[in-house]
């Protein structure tokens, strides 16, 4: 069996064992390459629709422990998190949790810290002449 033929059944196993939780403000939508990606890379997956106002410190760490014991469902064995909206706090709180530590003890958690990229950007002139850089539409990846 060729690598490509492995990594394929792989793949494909842990597509359907998978549940994914897509973190993004509410206000916020996918971009059509972002939904394609996701529909490309899952089978399914749930929105967790952040506050326009955003969390507290205390609300995200609230939000953490919920997602870090989150009940998968039945036949789910790995919980993906995808940041769509940057939160720095809670991406660094969820990714210290994808490893469980105790002592010299470590523990896979099977839940993964993913984020989309984009390395595009596309210059925009603003009415009073200004030259900005935004974000391109396309060019995203999830990483």
């Amino acid at each position: 069996m060729t690598n490509k033929k492995i990594e394929q059944i792989y793949e494909n196993h842990r597509r359907k064992r998978t549940q994914v939780l897509v973190v993004m403000d509410e206000n916020h939508s996918l971009l059509p390459e972002q939904k394609r990606i996701l529909e490309t890379e899952y089978d399914e997956y749930q929105i967790l629709p952040v506050p326009a106002d955003g969390w507290t410190l205390e609300e995200m760490n609230s939000k953490v422990e919920e997602i870090s014991t989150m009940e998968l469902h039945e036949g789910k064995y790995y919980l993906d998190i995808v940041f769509v909206s940057p939160i720095p706090y809670m991406i660094r709180e969820l990714t210290r949790r994808e490893i469980y530590f105790v002592n010299e003890y470590a523990e896979q958690t099977n839940r993964f810290v993913r984020i989309f990229h984009n390395d595009r950007r596309e210059k925009k002139e603003l009415p009073n002449g200004k030259i900005i850089q935004t974000i391109a539409e396309t060019g995203w990846k999830l990483v």
